[in-house]
């Protein structure tokens, strides 16, 4: 199930692979002019700018007090991790910042990671402990929190505080669809997956133009696409300045059987 929510439009789309074949057909990388906000998987990769979510960091690293609460270094790198988070969601909200005064904080939240991460990526006496595998699982936590601060993926949210920190909205949409594909098998054939991409997707999307959603609200919307010619997403569209599609991409990501 793949879920991408922008300002102006949400499309969820079940029954196809999430890889980077189906990653360029949804959003090509090349012509994406802006910050995704993802988790750290390969696929992600690539974008000119982007965001990691700080949920899934946080996550991973309450996890490991739970397994050890009495770890003194597990429960001092989420404290770190914590308040290295809150210091940037304040620096994001700080209106009074300028271009300038965002970089020099995100120069510092950089120095307050590097100290955070030190022991695990700058002292090679402390490589996980053979045979620990919650030891190891953190040692990767830690050098990927460091990994994605140098590729700066983890403060955009600063510089352009009108990016969110994290992708917990897109989870949220998720849940639903997914909880009615596993129990009412709604999308587990292609014709199905079809039907569900379309429902969803111009659902979820109404949501962010009617003032009100209801079931009157969607159906008069919808009925007046008819009567006009003109559906709300090819007034989007237009008000892009995009050209409208010449085929179908959801043909392309969940292709019907040929019937004979």
């Amino acid at each position: 199930m793949w879920a991408f929510l922008s300002e102006k439009a949400r499309v969820l789309v079940p029954g196809c692979r999430k890889d980077g074949e189906t990653l360029a057909q949804l959003l090509p990388k090349h012509s994406f002019a802006g910050i995704p906000v993802s988790d750290d998987a390969a696929v992600y990769q690539g974008f000119t700018k982007a965001q990691k979510c700080w949920a899934h960091l946080i996550r991973k690293a309450i996890r490991f007090t739970l397994l050890q609460p009495d770890n003194a270094e597990y429960k001092d790198f989420l404290g770190g991790l914590l308040a290295v988070f809150t210091k940037a969601k304040r620096s994001s909200a700080d209106q009074r910042l300028k271009e300038s005064g965002r970089a020099a904080r995100v120069a510092e939240l950089f120095d307050d990671v590097c100290q955070l991460c030190f022991a695990r990526c700058g002292d090679e006496s402390l490589e996980p402990k053979s045979g620990d595998e919650t030891d190891r699982e953190f040692h990767n936590l830690a050098h990927e929190v460091a990994r994605l601060s140098c590729d700066e993926e983890l403060f955009t949210f600063v510089l352009h505080p009108e990016v969110d920190a994290t992708n917990n909205e897109a989870e949220r949409s998720l849940r639903g669809a997914a909880q009615d594909r596993r129990t009412g098998r709604t999308s587990k054939t292609l014709r199905g997956a079809q039907r569900r991409t379309i429902l969803m997707s111009v659902l979820e999307s109404l949501k962010l133009h009617l003032a009100e959603f209801t079931l009157d609200s969607v159906l008069t919307e919808v009925q007046s696409w008819w009567h006009r010619g003109e559906s709300l997403f090819d007034r989007l569209v237009e008000e892009c300045g995009l050209d409208p599609p010449t085929d179908s991409r959801l043909d392309k990501l969940v292709p019907l059987p040929k019937t004979a």
